[in-house]
């Protein structure tokens, strides 16, 4: 059976990470942990496979 959500990181406009299961919650806290600590211009999403719509998304962009 496949996992209902995935979440994806990005960098600019590239990916570098990502990871699925079940729990949105889970997946944008992970997201967030992922990204603790660095600088740039990160954002990620947490898209509903059966749906394809985004349930979660962040933005982190760099200090001024």
């Amino acid at each position: 059976m496949a996992l209902r959500y995935t979440a994806k990181i990005y960098f600019d406009e590239g990916e570098v990470s990502h990871e699925s299961g079940d729990d949105p919650e889970e997946l944008y806290n992970w997201m967030l942990s992922k990204t603790q600590g660095k600088f740039g211009n990160f954002h990620g999403e947490v898209i509903d496979n059966k749906t394809k719509k985004v349930v979660k998304c962040f933005r982190k962009s760099p200090p001024d």
